[in-house]
């Protein structure tokens, strides 16, 4: 994934505006969409779809669920996603496109150096690294369906051994 498709200059760009669909408060115009000001770029880089306004940005990485069609990955990625929103407030809970994680810079992130940094790094690992992520998932996921059908068939083996 190239370092260009995110330009952390251009978020430190992003600017508080009076939204006047929202009674004139800073709302994310990338999430409002209501009006004139809030003109919404896309663009698009390898795995992710950048759209960005003037005071927003919602960054879409695409991890390729769609195509592997696992729905073993689809909800540990569901439950990772509602685990990092709270933990990481960048992060949507939401889903843009089934399969993929989505992440919002508004003005405030955009003043914090160090917030932009992790953000930036959040964005070119996570899609990397997701597939070693969902192997352990499947992998814990199997090691309890074999050990609760070895439970079952246990119990379906010796409950009636006894005389009636």
């Amino acid at each position: 994934m190239s370092d260009r498709f995110i330009i952390l200059e251009e978020w430190k760009e992003l600017k508080p505006i009076e939204c006047p669909q929202r009674g004139g408060i800073n709302f994310p115009c990338v999430i409002c969409r209501e009006c004139e000001i809030g003109d919404v770029t896309t663009s698009f880089e390898e795995h992710l779809i950048l759209e960005s306004t003037v005071n927003s940005v919602l960054v879409h990485i695409d991890l390729g669920l769609k195509e592997r069609n696992d729905d073993i990955e689809k909800f540990s990625l569901k439950r990772v996603k509602i685990g990092l929103s709270k933990a990481i407030p960048a992060i949507q809970r939401s889903d843009w496109e089934e399969g993929d994680i989505t992440i919002m810079i508004d003005d405030e992130m955009a003043k914090d150096p160090v917030t932009l940094q992790k953000i930036h790094y959040f964005i070119n690992t996570f899609h990397r690294e997701w597939p070693r992520f969902a192997s352990q998932a499947k992998q814990a996921f199997t090691k309890w369906e074999t050990q609760l059908v070895r439970e079952i068939k246990f119990d379906y083996d010796n409950k009636f051994n006894e005389k009636i």
